[in-house]
């Protein structure tokens, strides 16, 4: 699907990470530079800059490092 674009990352979204890909088990809406913040349940993708994201492979990535598989059905 040519133009198919996520538009928010939710628990359980499938993201690439530098530890290869892994599903989203936490978010946390942060200040800039931080690692804590407010627990969330999604964010839009041009929020996920300002996002800390923990993944079912046991690492957390700042959102900048996070790319959302987007699935060609």
């Amino acid at each position: 699907m040519r133009g198919f674009e996520r538009k928010k990352i939710k628990m359980g979204t499938l993201c690439d990470t530098r530890f290869g890909e892994g599903k989203v088990t936490g978010i946390s809406l942060c200040e800039v530079g931080e690692k804590y913040g407010i627990t969330v349940e999604e964010i839009f993708v041009d929020l996920k800059d300002r996002c800390v994201f923990d993944f079912d492979n046991g690492h957390w990535q700042y959102g900048d490092q996070v790319t959302p598989v987007v699935n060609n059905w």
